[in-house]
């Protein structure tokens, strides 16, 4: 009889250890399963940023570009005023020149 009821409880405790057993593979494929939706996650979150910063690059890109455009045009204005300026002066310049030396010859 005691024989029997040991058998049983070593029975009862197989069971159980197998059970416990058949418990963490579960929760270890469960823990997997969501360790990889977790990594998936990140990488397409790291995806979406890298895509997010690679626009807003392009788009800083842009902008510069039409702000050098737009600082070229305006230096090359004030280059022609500049040189338009100076030519009138030279002009001015040489017939007021002009002007002395006939006044001097007459």
């Amino acid at each position: 009889m005691n024989d029997n009821i040991i058998d049983q409880i070593i029975q009862i405790d197989e069971v159980s250890y197998e059970n416990q057993e058949k418990k963490k593979s579960e929760l270890l494929k469960i823990k997997q399963t969501y360790e990889e939706a977790i990594n998936i996650y990140k990488k397409e979150k790291l995806n979406d940023a890298k895509h997010s910063a690679k626009s807003i690059t392009e788009q800083m890109d842009l902008i510069l570009k039409n702000e050098e455009e737009k600082q070229r045009i305006e230096v090359g204005k004030i280059s022609e005023e500049i040189d338009t300026t100076y030519k009138n002066s030279e002009k001015m310049l040489i017939e007021k020149l002009l002007n002395e030396l006939f006044a001097l010859e007459g």
